[in-house]
């Protein structure tokens, strides 16, 4: 069984796979918009897919591989980290398809959003640094961690 946030970030990525080439269709539809909408569709593709599919099996394989789950407070941010992060991600998209047409929202849209989304991934590196047990001679966490 999937855990809520593993889960989370697979559908998360299945849904910006599918935003993703929607945006690339319509650049393929209206070229004269295309690098108004490369942005954006570079965001859902990376960001969007591959970032959250990685996310997702990485929470699921990192316990797996290290032979250390994820604590209750871990699980806890990895599942915050799924809004934070399509929040934050939806922001950016949003921002770069308005700026064309709505410019100074679109900025700030994207302003909002890259600090949004640097967060969700430093939730991440965090629990997966803690995962790892990098700096750790042993490999093993202290109790209550």
């Amino acid at each position: 069984m999937l855990a809520p946030y593993v889960r989370g970030f697979l559908r998360a990525g299945l849904v910006w796979i599918v935003i993703g080439v929607t945006i690339g269709f319509g650049m393929a539809w209206w070229p004269a918009e295309h690098l108004a909408f490369r942005p954006a569709h570079a965001h859902a593709n990376l960001l969007g897919f591959v970032s959250m599919f990685l996310f997702g099996v990485g929470y699921h394989v990192l316990p797996r591989f290290t032979g250390m789950p994820l604590s209750e407070s871990q699980a806890r941010w990895a599942l915050r980290q799924v809004w934070i992060q399509n929040a934050g991600l939806g922001l950016l998209v949003g921002g770069w398809l308005s700026r064309p047409y709505a410019g100074e929202l679109g900025r700030w849209l994207i302003v909002a959003g890259a600090p949004v989304s640097a967060f969700g991934i430093g939730i991440f590196v965090a629990i997966a640094w803690r995962l790892t047990g990098v700096g750790d001679r042993t490999g093993a966490r202290p109790p209550g961690t």
